[in-house]
């Protein structure tokens, strides 16, 4: 081999490695802008859903405090007749209260809305108890008073872990 075409060799890989490293070089810096654009993006979605977030916190802890046995049957044994029409309407107003929020189950995890689910169906289901206990003609008050004497005794600790599950994610978040 002749020095002059050695010589062209070695320049020839000099700029193959020159231009290796620029490409090399360039791929990182665009995988590099990619990720702050999208951190700046995911940044100013937070930013949007902050306050959409801590409004469904809010009314997801409303609803639950609303469907605490204590509060359900305060507020409506006075219009039930008997232990029958109580059912149905606890059972009603259980189911259209979660109904309602449903929706908010997109703005927090999947773990936090099952222990929300959780309270729901432990609620019904102490519902379901206590009206077994009771005859179907029985009054309204008598039927509120197993609800609220079942749930002291086995309790309903459900709705409190839902409670504390909304405000720890909360937590996380704020």
């Amino acid at each position: 081999m002749t020095p002059h075409l050695l010589l062209l060799m070695l320049e020839v890989l000099a700029v193959g490695a020159l231009v290796s490293v620029i490409i090399y070089l360039f791929n990182n810096w665009i995988k590099h802008r990619e990720r702050s654009w999208m951190f700046a993006l995911r940044q100013d979605n937070n930013k949007a859903l902050a306050p959409l977030r801590i409004s469904a916190y809010e009314r997801i802890i409303v609803m639950l405090e609303r469907t605490t046995p204590q509060s359900m049957v305060m507020r409506l044994s006075v219009t039930s007749s008997n232990a029958a029409y109580l059912h149905m309407d606890l059972t009603k107003a259980l189911r259209e209260e979660f109904d309602h929020n449903i929706s908010l189950q997109m703005y927090v995890s999947d773990e936090c809305w099952a222990k929300v689910k959780r309270a729901k169906e432990e609620t019904g289901e102490l519902y379901k108890v206590a009206f077994t206990r009771v005859k179907a003609d029985s009054s309204a008050a008598e039927y509120a008073r197993e609800i609220l004497h079942l749930e002291a005794t086995v309790g309903n600790s459900a709705i409190r872990e839902a409670v504390v599950a909304v405000r720890m994610e909360m937590g996380k978040h704020f």
